[in-house]
């Protein structure tokens, strides 16, 4: 793993984040709805830690079309809940985590500066995430705090959701799907991920990652660094690498 300043931008154009623990503060969100879900329907009481690392064992062994509908259908099996029905399962799941992406759900520190100032700078901005086109709208339609600062669908020239891949991370197919629409080379690319599963999924499809650094993913943290190319403690030291490179480029 490189320091961020060792990263040369001089080929790339077309710069691809994930969305949830990468852009937005979204991860634990998911671990209260799940212990909330297991407390309530199987009386059972697991800490965050615990449902993170079950949920985050689930997902990066399982490989199913819908990967949220198989998970239901796991905790409905291993905790034994008393809804039988995974369908009804995950209806229960996105309605309790619904009201909180639309009311709670926030971008991380420095974000929206930092896309504002890429933009500027002419890169093509990318987001690719595993959330469904359903929970995109939440955050482009219904959440008012984060409309106010940006409107992501003006911000990115691509988005690309779970519904428009087989596979999901640590497959690399969306960002194999990135490269085929822009007819990019790889080298012209650079990926910014939170999780071990989203930085694996960058190694397997052979492009730059930068991690940046979300608490959730501690429990992965050795395995995140072996496969990282260059890590960030938060996007303050991007903007900061940001505006030294370029101060640089154009005093040559």
């Amino acid at each position: 793993m490189k320091n961020i300043s060792e990263l040369n931008l001089k080929n790339k154009k077309y710069l691809i984040f994930d969305l949830d623990g990468t852009l937005i503060d979204s991860i634990g969100i998911w671990n209260k709805t799940d212990q909330f879900i297991i407390k309530k329907y199987g009386n059972k009481e697991l800490t965050e830690d615990e449902v993170q690392q079950e949920r985050d064992d689930f997902l990066n062994n399982h490989h199913d079309t819908d990967i949220y509908l198989a998970y239901c259908e796991y905790i409905i099996k291993k905790h034994n809940l008393i809804i039988k029905d995974k369908e009804d399962l995950l209806k229960i799941r996105w309605s309790i985590s619904s009201e909180i992406l639309e009311k709670d759900m926030d971008f991380k520190k420095d974000v929206v500066n930092l896309l504002i100032k890429l933009k500027k700078l002419g890169f093509t901005l990318i987001l690719a995430t595993m959330a469904p086109r359903f929970q995109m709208e939440i955050y482009t339609k219904k959440n008012k705090k984060m409309l106010s600062q940006m409107n992501i669908n003006e911000m990115f020239d691509l988005i690309t959701t779970k519904d428009e891949v087989k596979n999901k991370k640590t497959h690399p197919e969306i960002y194999e799907n990135i490269i085929n629409f822009y007819h990019a080379s790889k080298s012209e690319c650079l990926i910014f991920e939170d999780s071990y599963t989203g930085v694996l999924a960058s190694h397997n499809a052979g492009i730059e990652v930068v991690n940046i650094y979300d608490q959730y993913a501690d429990i992965d943290r050795e395995k995140i660094n072996s496969l990282t190319d260059y890590r960030i403690s938060n996007y303050k030291e991007f903007i900061d690498y940001i505006d030294e490179y370029f101060a640089k480029k154009y005093i040559k």
